[in-house]
């Protein structure tokens, strides 16, 4: 057991900086590709106060499966699309659409947006990007709020219900798919406890982003939750261990 951890944390840390890294073979039958659009809690966790779960998730794909993490520390809804990120993301969305792919774009935001706006502007803006990606070809993919790792006693101390529940809100509104990342990270949190969760924190008083073990176990609890709501994806073990069943479980893996 303790050999088969190091493992899997020799390839977490490999996850931590590259977009898509697997160790199984490269297949040539996916048609599929990802752009992950977000804020720190998806990015790529290369730069200070960032650390998400996107490259974790992009490690779940079948290699050569394009997965373009897009997340981008501090964004908002609004700050994204004016400080030119969405633009960005959006001319990646109209190549792979225009390379015949099915191109799915996730859309996770709500840790800042919480600081400035309410979270029926967040809702506002969430409705003109996903419209903007169906326009484009793409399949918009409503992702709500990955949880804050913050404890009052034994119990997450929740503030991101409202914007995730509006997230899911503009999914049911546009008929689009979704998932609850915010009701399954809580759960399952909440399950191994403030050590364990601790232990996924980036820096130790960081509640927020994540380290190499965290990107490994939210990218996995993303990628589970995604095969629940959308069918033919080039999904595989990350890193090659099956960790869902524990994730699933409420387990703790690191």
């Amino acid at each position: 057991m303790h050999n088969a951890l190091l493992l899997l944390i020799a390839g977490a840390l490999r996850v931590l900086g590259q977009n898509n890294w697997d160790p199984h073979p490269v297949h040539s039958d996916s048609n599929v590709s990802f752009i992950l659009i977000g804020d720190s809690t998806t990015a790529n966790g290369t730069t200070p106060n960032s650390g998400g779960w996107g490259n974790g998730f992009c490690a779940s794909l079948w290699d050569g499966t394009p997965c373009i993490n897009r997340g981008k520390n501090g964004a908002t809804t609004g700050t994204y699309v004016a400080e030119g990120y969405w633009s960005a993301a959006l001319s990646d969305v109209e190549q792979q659409v225009a390379a015949g792919r099915r191109t799915i774009v996730t859309l996770q935001f709500g840790h800042n947006d919480q600081k400035v706006a309410l979270a029926e502007s967040m809702a506002a803006n969430l409705t003109y990007m996903a419209n903007t990606l169906k326009s484009a070809g793409a399949v918009p993919l409503l992702v709500s709020s990955l949880t804050r790792r913050g404890f009052n006693g034994s119990t997450v101390s929740d503030t991101l219900q409202p914007f995730a529940e509006a997230s899911l809100d503009v999914a049911r509104k546009l008929l689009l798919p979704s998932i609850d990342l915010h009701g399954a990270s809580l759960k399952y949190v909440n399950k191994i406890g403030v050590d364990a969760a601790h232990r996924l924190n980036r820096l130790p008083n960081d509640n927020t982003h994540l380290n190499p073990a965290g990107v490994v176990v939210f990218g996995q609890l993303v990628a589970d939750l995604v095969a629940k709501v959308l069918t033919g994806l080039p999904f595989e073990q990350t890193n090659g261990w099956n960790i869902s069943a524990q994730l699933a479980a409420g387990e703790a893996i690191f």
